[in-house]
């Protein structure tokens, strides 16, 4: 179910524990978070899972199975309070808070659940939030665990399964549609672009030439992204010739992640179209600059990371020279031997199949 707080009753379903659960405000946060909702509904089959997102996220976490409600945060302040008030009706029994921002924890008070917990960040002592620390060790690094540790306790679980969509039958025709009359072969997603700018965007060009060589070795390419870069989309097809077609600004989030999920591969950027091709449970080859993979690679069955050499940081600003650099320093060359690598491969992997590959 969607809507806003106010379409559907107070007490949906009388005697099931009611919780609340604050999203993330990117595509590519709220897929990292998905493993740890995924693990959390299997403890708690029967409790009702209401998600609170921004409206832009509110088809993608349509496509999940573990909220029963999907609610869109209204806009602005006003709306955040809105919001808040509107909820507060259900008498949640707890309210998780994902992000780190004010605004989050805010709303979460609004909501008036009996219990509220989050990770770290500003103004949790004095709006109600009980703070959770996430428990770091070796091999725990990625930010999926700090959900995990938030809903179901610092350590808890062992390794969760990657983030999974179910796919709309009605995204799935039009993605066909989207995709008809390319000529028979693997079909090949190419993004070239990153909300995050410079920092996280191979260079166009490189892009443009590994479609170029992809499609002369029989690949049909499709290039995938927002309507701001239909440019770099075009030149993408453009090289592929006949072999290639541009879906910039064509798709919605679910349209997008059909698309991904016909493709025998997806070649990107450190962009939220990478953690939708993971969780579209597509091959995913994708170049990182200065971010580290380790914190936010992709999640899905068959990932491959192509990074130069040298530090890495969490943080990166959109301009940063040395991002920019790094990202220059990753060659066509070594992109185009994971591409043919993982094609070689064959049937796309199963869900929880081998981890990504650094």
């Amino acid at each position: 179910m969607t809507g806003s707080p106010g379409s559907a009753s107070a007490d949906p379903a009388a005697g099931a524990e009611a919780v609340l659960a604050v999203g993330v405000n990117w595509i590519g946060d709220a897929v990292m978070s998905m493993p740890a909702l995924q693990a959390w509904r299997a403890r708690r089959p029967s409790a009702r899972l209401t998600m609170l997102v921004k409206p832009g996220l509110v088809p993608l976490w349509r496509m999940h199975a573990a909220p029963d409600e999907v609610v869109a945060i209204a806009p602005g302040s006003a709306g955040a309070v809105r919001t808040g008030l509107a909820l507060r009706a259900r008498r949640f029994d707890i309210a998780y808070v994902l992000p780190h921002s004010f605004r989050s924890a805010w709303i979460a008070a609004w909501a008036g659940a009996r219990e509220r917990v989050g990770l770290a960040g500003p103004a949790r002592g004095l709006l109600g939030i009980r703070v959770v620390r996430p428990h770091a060790e070796p091999g725990r690094r990625h930010q999926q665990y700090e959900y995990l540790d938030l809903l179901l306790g610092p350590g808890a679980g062992a390794v969760p399964e990657p983030p999974a969509l179910r796919i709309p039958p009605e995204a799935a025709e039009a993605a066909a549609r989207l995709t008809a009359g390319l000529p028979p072969g693997p079909l090949v997603a190419v993004m070239p672009g990153a909300a995050r700018g410079p920092s996280k965007r191979w260079p166009a060009e490189r892009f443009v030439e590994v479609a170029r060589r992809l499609a002369a070795g029989g690949v049909a390419v499709v290039a995938l992204g927002a309507a701001a870069e239909a440019e770099d989309c075009a030149a993408v097809a453009a090289a592929a010739g006949g072999r290639g077609r541009s879906l910039a600004g064509r798709t919605d989030i679910p349209q997008w992640a059909a698309v991904l999920a016909s493709c025998a591969l997806a070649v990107s950027n450190d962009s939220g179209g990478m953690h939708l091709a993971a969780a579209a449970g597509t091959p995913v080859v994708a170049v990182f600059g200065l971010t580290d993979p380790e914190r936010t690679g992709p999640l899905g069955p068959a990932c491959d990371v192509v990074q130069a050499p040298g530090a890495r940081s969490r943080d990166v600003a959109r301009d940063d020279a040395d991002a920019v650099r790094r990202l220059g320093a990753v060659t066509v060359e070594a992109v185009l031997a994971r591409c043919e690598s993982r094609l070689a491969a064959g049937a796309r992997p199963a869900a929880g199949g081998a981890p990504c590959v650094r």
